[in-house]
């Protein structure tokens, strides 16, 4: 089949709101559409398009993203190839089928990757090295879904951002999800010469709440009940906020395991979110999940501690407008 390069001018993403700049790719037909061999450009958020020369892209060659190629296409674009360290967020189309054979290899600042459900295949070795790819925006198509099989190749803490279709298939923001860290242990049996590889972390059991290729949140969420001691505590935090507050498929039972945790532990998570400077958690602490004045005035509390975040006048803000301070009587 044939090669050649396609050139997409910059604009805003219609997912995530980043703007990739201009960008060109490398790429060749296929029997089912186009494969993306590299991309050149100036920014470290790529957005791949969903077609080329009116053909669908529907897959990313081996290598494509990685350090190295051993049959390096020709780049006519002028532009540096983003691949290894350059790369940081990506956002893959619908059209998209297969992912190469260590198409991501090596890519230590891979931070964010935006794909759809339909993914129906992952090469050896897709992810290795990318041990910094924390973020996954997920969009869920009806039928097999290649989550779990994404999440089984990144053994580091990963946040879910889940989409999903309604009945108008029309979508819209569902859930975020964590799933903690896993690590597995190479373990030899000397007199036996066996060697059997043991997995430790909770990460590999919310790796498996899925049924069928889907996810199946009663068990994920009944696997707070242990988790919570068993969990990095900013992993905890993440996993109790994402939870309450956007609650898809929450049972009122793991709804109030969530709260009472998050309750016992408010003043430390406020000053986890308020290091990231993370405003969104920290408002929404403030205005939806704090009951009490003491509770508010222990958000306060935290940020007064953090000094530089800028916070401080916001839960000020909260606390004035949720409790007024009683008008005083004076009897004559």
């Amino acid at each position: 089949m044939g090669m050649g390069t396609g050139r997409v001018c910059s604009k805003e993403q219609e997912r995530g709101g980043q703007v990739a700049g201009e960008q060109d790719f490398a790429y060749e037909k296929t029997e089912k559409g186009i494969r993306i061999l590299r991309c050149y450009g100036v920014s470290s958020t790529v957005s791949v398009p969903g077609e080329l020369e009116g053909l669908p892209v529907t897959e990313l060659a081996d290598y494509a993203f990685a350090d190295g190629m051993e049959n390096e296409p020709e780049n006519t674009s002028g532009l540096p190839c983003i691949c290894g360290n350059d790369l940081e967020e990506l956002y893959l189309p619908e059209s998209i089928r297969r992912l190469g054979r260590y198409v991501f290899y090596n890519c230590l600042q891979f931070r964010k990757l935006s794909c759809y459900s339909t993914v129906s295949y992952m090469g050896a070795g897709g992810f290795t090295g990318c041990g910094r790819l924390s973020h996954l925006e997920m969009h869920q198509k009806a039928g097999p879904s290649c989550l779990r099989e994404l999440l089984q190749d990144l053994k580091q803490t990963v946040l879910v951002d889940c989409y999903l279709q309604d009945k108008s298939q029309k979508e819209d923001f569902a859930c975020r999800l964590v799933y903690p860290e896993f690590f597995e242990e190479a373990v030899e049996n000397t007199p036996a010469r066996i060697i059997s590889t043991q997995t430790h972390g909770m990460g590999i059991q919310y790796r498996n709440t899925f049924r069928n290729t889907q996810i199946v949140f009663p068990e994920y969420d009944k696997l707070f009940e242990t988790g919570k001691y068993n969990m990095d505590t900013a992993a905890i935090i993440e996993m109790a906020v994402a939870r309450l507050s956007y609650p898809y498929a929450l049972s009122g039972h793991a709804r109030a395991e969530y709260a009472l945790w998050l309750r016992e532990h408010l003043e430390e998570g406020a000053a986890y979110f308020l290091g990231q400077g993370r405003a969104k958690e920290v408002k929404w602490l403030a205005e939806s999940f704090a009951e009490t004045r003491e509770e508010l005035e222990l958000l306060l509390k935290a940020a007064n501690r953090q000094s530089g975040t800028g916070f401080v006048s916001l839960l000020m803000d909260a606390l004035h407008r949720r409790f007024p301070a009683k008008k005083k009587k004076f009897a004559l």
